[in-house]
């Protein structure tokens, strides 16, 4: 019985059958649609700043826990950052008003994560421009601007949701260092090893990725990761500006806080209507 198995063994291996052939065939195609897919999705995708000595940090998730002293910090040492914000994630957007607006005449830019923090290659249309559409009304009412540039949540895109994006507009950018502040078992102190790490590629531009809900972030990471990269070289800068683009689409006049002013009936965290 075993030598018979074996000999089935050796004859599956040997012949693949028509059906069998036609099926790996049709899955090599479909991986194959789904890299090119990516790699067109990529393509328009901003990973880095364009001018060598150029450093941009990054922090996403909030308005919510140590992003006000994250902005005061680079204000200390004139400097610029930018928040990628949500709408209705780790708190409201419009709870954090206040310190939204501090922030951005700090000079500091706001940009987009999507209102709920929703990955958008699982959107669909009406969900992805409606996740965008929520976070403009904010922006706009708080801020009076409406803003220029997106990251989308987990850097996720694909070429759907890229087209969508790019025809209202915005610059899609995601990360060439990751931070790993988010990851659940990196510590502040191992990020800043890693900062320390990528320092000595000095003058090489970067944009890294940061959560400013995070207290390692807020507490341990930036106070001694800012004053490093300075002292390495380094001009800290917001995305837009290493880009050398406008930070946003329009900019107007705020409005008054009102009833509107709310999170109430909107999608929650990670998800979409």
């Amino acid at each position: 019985m075993l030598f018979h198995c074996t000999l089935l063994s050796l004859a599956s291996v040997a012949l693949l059958s028509a059906p069998t052939a036609l099926a790996e065939s049709a899955a090599n195609l479909e991986a194959s649609s789904e890299s090119l897919e990516r790699r067109s999705a990529m393509a328009k995708v901003v990973t880095t700043c364009k001018n060598r000595g150029e450093f941009a940090m990054t922090f996403d998730d909030g308005p919510y826990g140590w992003g006000s002293g994250i902005a005061k910090l680079f204000t200390k040492y004139n400097s610029n950052t930018t928040f990628f914000v949500n709408g209705n994630n780790y708190d409201c957007l419009y709870d954090e008003a206040d310190d939204l607006i501090k922030r951005y005449k700090a000079g500091h830019t706001i940009a987009s994560h999507t209102w709920g923090h929703t990955d958008v290659t699982k959107l669909t249309d009406a969900q992805l421009n409606k996740q965008l559409d929520l976070v403009e009304t904010a922006l706009k009412k708080i801020l009076g601007i409406k803003p220029k540039l997106f990251r989308p949540p987990y850097g996720a895109i694909n070429e759907r949701a890229a087209k969508i994006i790019e025809s209202r507009g915005y610059t899609i950018v995601t990360w060439d260092f990751d931070s790993n502040d988010s990851d659940g078992h990196t510590t502040g102190t191992q990020s800043v090893k890693l900062y320390n790490k990528l320092a000595n590629s000095y003058p090489k531009p970067h944009i890294a990725l940061n959560h400013e809900v995070y207290k390692s972030t807020g507490q341990t990471v930036v106070p001694q990761v800012v004053p490093m990269l300075i002292k390495k070289g380094y001009k800290l800068v917001t995305v837009d500006a290493c880009l050398g683009i406008n930070p946003y689409q329009s900019v107007g006049k705020a409005s008054k806080r009102d009833k509107t002013w709310t999170c109430q009936g909107t999608p929650g965290p990670g998800k979409a209507q």
